[in-house]
C-alpha cells in the first residue's frame, strides 16, 4: 500500500529528531520502518546504518551503508561512515583503506576529514591527524571536526586553541544536544588532564546533564536478586550443558572503565591470543535461548528450550562469528563485553570450558571516569552520579555470586595489583588463560594492534599511575557517588 508523502515526511522529521537528540535505537527502529517504502532511498539507508552503528550495532550499520554505496559508490560521507563501523569491529585496515578513498572522493569534505583524521588518532598517528585538520580548524568551523582536532592539538602544545575552540562550539545556537554533549566532553577530558579539575567536573555534568535519562536504579537490587534466585548453584549444577570441548573461549567482564581494554591487551599481545573486543553474539544467544521465555531460565528448561543440542547448537554459532572476524587459527578468544556479566551462567552452559576474567578498579575511580565517559549506545546509568554506584555495587554483587556458583573459573585481574607488581598479575593473567609465558605480554604497549574503544591512547603506552586514586581530584563533587557505593 502506498504511503502518502507528507506521512513519509513526517515520519523522516521523527527520526532525524531522535537522531540529533542521541536516541538511535529508537532512529534506527524509525528509519528502518521507512526503508520498507524506500528500499533504494540512498540517504534512509545511510541514516539507518548510521543510527544502528550508533546504537552499538556496527554489523547491521555495516549491511545498510554498503546498500546505500551501491547506489552512490563514491559519496565520500558514506565510506566515512562506512569506515567508522569497519573500525568499531575492529576490521582497521577496511577501515584505512574506505577513509583514504573518502577522502580521496571528496577532498575537502569536512566529514570525511574529520573521520579520517579520528582513525589516524587510533592508530596512534598523531601528526598526520594535526596536520590533516589543522588547515581546516578555525572558529565557526564543522563542529564535529573541531572536536576531534582539539583531541589531537593539546599533544603539540595547543591546549589554550583546543580549549577556545571547544567552548565557541559548545556556545552556538541551535547546536543539536548530541553534538553539545561531545563537545563538552572532549573540552572535559582536556580540562582534566590539564588538572584544571573543577572546570573539567563542570563541563562533565553539563554534558551529562544533556544526556541524561531516567534510570530505574532503586529497581536493580531487585532484578539482580532476581537474578540470583533464578541462577541459584543447586539449579545450575542440573542444568544440561553443551558438549562443546573448547577451552578457547575467554570472556572478559565487570564494570565499564575497569581495565577490560588493557586486560586484552596483554592478553592479545601472546602470539596465541585473538583478541575479539566487545561483542554482542552473547546477546544473540540469550535471546535465542531464553527471550522466548521472558529471559527465565527455568521457564526455558522446563519448556525444553535449554537442552544439550541447543545449547551446542548456539556454541558453535558464537565461535562461527568469531571466526568469520579472523579468529579461527588462535589457541584462545577473547570477548571484552563487559555486560557479558549478566550472562555468565548461560556461558558456562554453552562453553564449560571457558574462562572468565573479572576486571576490578577502585570502585570511584571506575565510576568518576565512566561519568567522564562519552559512551556510544544505552548506557544511561551513566549520566547520573548516584545510578552509577548503584549499579557498580549491583553489578560486583552479581559477579560475586556467579565466582561460587559456576563450574567454569573466575579469574580477577585487579588494576591497582597491576601497578604494584606488573609482571607478577601478567603472569599470572597468561597462566590463568592456559598458555605458555611470552615475554610480549610485559610489553603490551609496543603491540601494534589498535584498540578501538576510549582507552586506545593508554593500551599503547606502558603501565601508568595516574589514573590510580582519580577521584581524589573531585572530592568536593562525589557525594552522591560515595553514598550510594556505601
Amino acid at each position: 500500500m502506498a504511503v502518502p508523502q507528507a506521512k513519509k515526511q513526517k515520519m523522516f522529521a521523527d527520526a532525524q529528531a531522535l537522531f540529533s537528540r542521541g536516541r538511535y535505537r529508537e532512529s534506527a527502529a524509525l528509519y528502518a520502518d521507512i526503508a520498507k517504502f524506500e528500499p533504494r532511498n540512498a540517504g534512509v539507508l545511510f541514516s539507518l546504518g548510521s543510527s544502528q552503528m550508533l546504537a552499538g550495532n556496527p554489523q547491521s550499520g555495516i549491511r545498510n551503508i554498503s546498500k546505500a554505496l551501491t547506489i552512490r559508490p563514491d559519496d565520500p560521507e558514506y565510506l566515512a561512515q562506512l569506515s567508522i563501523c569497519q573500525r568499531q569491529l575492529g576490521k582497521l585496515e577496511d577501515a584505512e583503506r574506505a577513509s583514504e578513498k573518502a577522502v580521496a572522493a571528496g577532498p575537502g569534505n569536512v566529514f570525511a576529514s574529520w573521520s579520517r583524521a579520528d582513525l589516524l588518532r587510533i592508530l596512534g598517528r598523531y601528526q598526520e591527524a594535526n596536520d590533516l585538520l589543522e588547515p581546516l580548524a578555525e572558529p565557526g568551523a564543522d563542529p564535529t571536526l573541531l572536536i576531534v582536532y582539539a583531541g589531537v592539538a593539546r599533544r603539540f602544545g595547543g591546549t589554550d586553541r583546543a580549549v577556545e575552540l571547544l567552548r565557541e562550539v559548545a556556545s552556538r545556537d541551535g547546536l543539536p544536544p548530541n553534538t553539545r554533549a561531545q563537545a563538552l566532553f572532549q573540552l572535559g577530558d582536556i580540562l582534566d588532564k590539564a588538572k584544571r579539575y573543577d572546570e573539567a567536573f563542570a563541563v562533565f555534568d553539563e554534558a551529562n546533564a544533556i544526556r541524561r535519562r531516567p534510570y530505574p536504579a532503586a529497581k536493580l537490587a531487585e532484578q539482580i536478586d532476581a537474578m540470583i534466585g533464578a541462577w541459584s548453584p543447586e539449579r545450575l549444577a542440573a542444568m544440561p550443558r553443551s558438549t562443546i570441548d573448547d577451552e578457547r573461549p575467554v570472556f572478559i567482564v565487570g564494570m565499564m572503565r575497569s581495565g577490560s581494554t588493557l586486560c586484552e591487551q596483554i592478553l592479545s599481545s601472546h602470539p596465541e591470543v585473538y583478541p575479539g573486543g566487545e561483542l554482542d553474539f552473547m546477546r544473540d544467544a540469550h535471546e535465542n535461548l531464553l527471550g522466548p521465555h521472558g529471559g527465565d531460565i527455568t521457564k526455558a528448561a522446563e519448556a525444553g528450550t535449554i537442552n544439550p543440542g541447543s545449547l551446542t547448537r548456539a556454541g558453535r554459532s558464537y565461535l562461527q562469528k568469531i571466526k568469520k572476524l579472523g579468529g579461527k587459527d588462535a589457541s584462545r578468544l577473547t570477548d571484552k563485553m563487559p555486560y557479558n556479566w549478566r550472562h555468565l551462567g548461560l556461558i558456562s552452559l554453552m562453553f564449560p570450558k571457558a574462562r572468565v576474567i573479572h576486571t576490578v578498579r577502585d570502585p570511584l575511580d571506575t565510576c568518576i571516569s565512566c561519568y567522564f565517559h562519552e559512551f556510544t549506545g544505552s548506557h544511561e546509568y551513566a549520566q547520573d552520579l548516584a545510578a552509577l554506584g548503584t549499579y557498580a555495587k549491583q553489578t560486583r554483587r552479581m559477579i560475586e555470586h556467579w565466582r561460587s556458583s559456576l563450574a567454569i573459573p573466575v579469574h580477577d585481574f585487579v588494576y591497582e595489583d597491576l601497578l604494584a607488581d606488573q609482571e607478577r598479575v601478567t603472569r599470572d593473567l597468561v597462566a590463568f588463560v592456559g598458555l605458555d609465558w611470552d615475554e610480549a605480554c610485559i610489553r603490551f604497549h609496543e603491540n601494534r594492534r589498535a584498540a578501538v574503544t576510549h582507552s586506545n591512547e593508554q593500551v599503547r603506552e606502558k603501565v601508568f599511575t595516574t589514573s590510580r586514586g582519580r577521584h581524589e581530584n573531585y572530592a568536593a563533587h562525589i557525594g552522591p557517588l560515595r553514598d550510594a557505593l556505601d
